[in-house]
């Protein structure tokens, strides 16, 4: 349910930055930080699914034999989490720049 949060979370900070769309002329520093958060968005919504889609092929997580996987699937577990408190700190400033907060 994390990743779920995550992409959804994400999807909605970026169509918050489809807001400053406008501002390319008026004020180019605001598009290119928005920008930013829009193309960083784009990139972590395709990395959620894909191991979304990784971790609905692998069910159980690696036994101890199994090491180097074992071991990648508990940072990917604990990255998740990080990656989660990133997204809801990501969205609560999107949302307090476009003012919905």
């Amino acid at each position: 349910i994390v990743y779920v949060c995550i992409g959804a979370f994400t999807v909605i900070a970026c169509c918050t930055c489809l807001n400053h769309r406008k501002d390319y002329k008026d004020d180019p520093e605001t598009f290119r930080q928005e920008l930013n958060v829009f193309m960083t968005g784009i990139v972590n919504i395709i990395i959620v699914h894909m191991v979304l889609v990784l971790n609905s092929a692998i069910v159980t997580m690696p036994k101890k034999g199994d090491e180097p996987y074992r071991s990648l699937a508990i940072v990917m577990r604990v990255l998740s989490v990080i990656v989660f408190v990133n997204t809801v700190l990501n969205l609560w400033v999107q949302l307090e720049e476009a003012k919905y907060l």
